[in-house]
């Protein structure tokens, strides 16, 4: 023999060792349930195909597994010719008891979710795990009922529905205990071998951990049902047996499940053997075979009764040990996110859907200088909210009111004014909607962050570029009138090399200071966009948008360009600087026209839609677009989208634009126009009253 067939050898020495022992556990069990009834016609007695289960489960993975139904048939054989049977009968039995052990198998596989192809290897944790077990079972008492009765009736020529009722119960309950309470035993002993490495180890630690009362318990249990069972069971009279149901509703409730199958076991072996050996409250019922089935009811209520509630408790312990965890790990993480939060420098506030503060940490009240009450009404004096012209701000234009009102995100920069602060702060509040799972908004999460020293830099630098854009007029016209000066004089000189290169360079000189009187001249509207005072007047938005689109179409006439087409609907009326809108309008257009591929004739549509008290103004076009993931940068400051020699600019047209939409209180955002090209759109106050309108 090699080296290497030696644990072959071994598995297959092992595997025989294990069906002769549960052979012999099978031959036990049958002489000591036929002995008494030799002279009788009562057939495979419980717990003989419990123990049968339980030897094929074990030896589902035996490298010689057909030896195990042919040992069966031949005990089963003997058996019957030792009990006196006839070998017809002897036959019969030797066919039902493999088949019906091998359908219940198979069904145990169709049923066993957890463990394909391992039938019973999952022990019972919960009611929904009994029924499946309890189904294969009845199926398989079904099946060699079918099987085993008519051969049975054809061998004996007698048939009693009492002994078919007999080994249907018996069969069935004895396949779902033997099996379970196997598989409880091998997995409690698995688990207490991975814990303490051996069952001696583990039992000193129990012996050690387990209280005393628990132990007196089992105790308890063990002896009043054995002083029960025995009074039930041995003094004549006495026929009241179901009370000792209560005795397995106390081992059900508070013993592990593990005992509750081995005192069903003992339940069912005991009122069987008592009722076999002619004593108890069942034999006053005149026929054995009666007697035999009333004792099999009895225990197999007892042990569906027992399993069901320890089952039950099982599945309550479990569920309340998976809560505790998650509400203990529900618990740490709500710690960690407090502690995230409350070190936050930015503050973060939650509002309900009232508008009312709930929620808040530090930070909110370092940058706030305050935080309101309930009973507070007024948020806007509360606070000092205004917008960044030092305008009050009007409640329903706050971002968690705006929230509450369309469900969207909404993004506001408020100058913040009260005693509580020592100094005016400039803070950018996000407000963002809490979605329930049912799809309604319940919460709203407010996120403040301070931009006082980014936007009074920012002003800084514009103010410096403003005076910087008007000090560099005055040469740059000088430069501009000497350029055209030296051009004229050119005129009059004869052709020469030279001459036709001086007016190269005049021309090179003239397109660069057009392009340094643009920056300026930007410069300088940025400026004003920032600086200038609001004179807000009703604006006839058809009439501007006409005479914008016609200088645009004159433009290009002029130029010899494609000449942009416009298509505008009836335009709202609204209430802003007609000199900044002008202007806003004009940038927004001129981008438009420009940035259209040189084969493709621009064209712009305008529209607009009342929101309350705004009017909204969408403008959309044809043209190359903006890159993905810039349609908010390109808002920025200098900021050029597309920076190749075809198009030209100074990234400030937009800036200007976004400046102008805030100063009024309003929004502009980006976004691409489904058939391709870009659409803007911004936000201005909408006519409050018939006023004059002016274009």
């Amino acid at each position: 023999m090699t080296a290497h067939n030696e644990p072959a050898v071994a598995g297959v020495r092992a595997s025989l060792l294990r069906t002769a022992g549960f052979a012999s556990a099978f031959l036990l069990v049958e002489v000591l349930s036929r002995a008494p009834f030799t002279h009788t016609d009562l057939y495979e007695l419980w717990p003989s195909v419990g123990v049968v289960v339980m030897w094929f489960v074990a030896q589902l993975r035996s490298p010689v597994r057909w030896v195990d139904p042919v040992v069966l048939v031949a005990v089963t054989v003997g058996v019957n010719l030792a009990a006196g049977q006839t070998v017809a009968v002897a036959a019969v039995c030797a066919l039902v008891a493999p088949f019906q052990v091998g359908v219940y198998l198979w069904l145990s596989v169709r049923g066993c979710s957890q463990h394909p192809g391992v039938p019973g290897r999952p022990r019972l944790r919960r009611p929904a795990d009994l029924w499946p077990k309890l189904a294969a079972a009845a199926g398989a008492a079904t099946a060699g009922a079918v099987v085993g009765f008519p051969g049975l009736w054809a061998a004996t020529g007698t048939f009693w529905w009492s002994q078919a009722m007999t080994m249907l119960i018996s069969t069935a309950v004895g396949m779902v205990i033997c099996e379970a309470l196997a598989q409880h035993v091998a997995a409690v002993l698995a688990d207490l071998r991975a814990r303490h490495g051996t069952l001696s180890a583990a039992w000193r630690q129990a012996l050690r951990e387990v209280p005393g009362t628990r132990v007196g318990e089992y105790l308890a249990v063990i002896g009043c049902s054995a002083a029960a069972y025995s009074v039930m069971f041995s003094l004549p009279g006495v026929s009241m047996v179901f009370p000792l149901l209560a005795l397995t509703v106390w081992a059900a409730v508070r013993l592990c499940t593990t005992y509750v199958l081995a005192f069903s076991a003992a339940v069912t072996l005991a009122a069987g053997v008592a009722t076999l050996y002619r004593s108890g409250p069942f034999v006053t019922l005149g026929s054995a075979h009666t007697e035999v089935l009333v004792a099999h009811v009895f225990a197999a209520t007892s042990a569906l009764i027992g399993l069901t509630l320890a089952l039950i408790r099982d599945e309550r312990a479990t569920l309340t040990l998976e809560l505790t965890a998650e509400k203990e790990q529900a618990s740490r993480q709500a710690g960690l996110m407090n502690a995230i939060i409350d070190s936050m420098s930015d503050g973060m506030g939650v509002h309900d859907r009232d508008g009312q503060l709930i929620m808040h940490n530090p930070a909110l009240v370092t940058l706030l200088g305050r935080v309101r009450s309930t009973g507070t009404q007024d948020p806007v004096a509360f606070y000092g909210l205004h917008h960044i012209n030092g305008t009050p701000i009007p409640e329903h234009d706050l971002p968690w009111r705006r929230v509450a009102a369309d469900r969207q995100t909404h993004v506001l920069d408020m100058l913040v004014r009260n005693p509580d602060l020592p100094h005016d702060r400039i803070l950018r509040c996000t407000a963002a909607p809490v979605i329930h799972p049912d799809g309604y908004m319940h919460r709203t999460v407010v996120l403040i962050h301070d931009v006082t020293a980014e936007t009074r830099h920012r002003d800084a630098l514009a103010s410096f570029a403003g005076v910087v854009a008007h000090d560099l007029l005055n040469p740059l016209t000088t430069i501009e009138g000497w350029t055209e000066a030296a051009d004229d004089a050119l005129e009059d000189v004869p052709e020469h090399p030279c001459v036709a290169a001086a007016h190269g360079g005049l021309v090179r000189v003239k397109r660069a200071a057009a392009r340094m009187r643009g920056l300026v001249n930007d410069l300088l509207a940025y400026t004003t966009t920032r600086d200038a005072a609001l004179t807000p007047a009703v604006i006839d938005l058809n009439r501007m948008v006409t005479d914008v689109a016609g200088a645009r179409i004159d433009t290009a006439v002029a130029a010899g360009t494609p000449v942009p087409t416009f298509t505008a609907g009836d335009l709202h009326p609204m209430h802003a600087d007609p000199v900044l809108v002008r202007q806003l309008l004009d940038n927004l257009v001129s981008n438009a026209v420009k940035y259209t591929a040189a084969d493709v004739t621009p064209h712009i549509t305008i529209s607009s839609s009342r929101m309350d008290d705004t009017v909204a103004v969408t403008i959309t076009d044809n043209g190359i677009g903006i890159p993905a993931g810039q349609h908010d940068a390109v808002f920025d400051t200098f900021h050029r989208a597309h920076r190749g020699q075809a198009y030209s600019g100074t990234g400030l047209g937009l800036s200007i634009c976004k400046r102008t939409v805030e100063r009024h209180g309003g929004t502009i955002t980006a976004s691409d126009n489904p058939g391709g090209g870009t659409r803007f759109t911004f936000t201005l106050p909408a006519v409050a009253e018939a006023l004059p309108a002016v274009a």
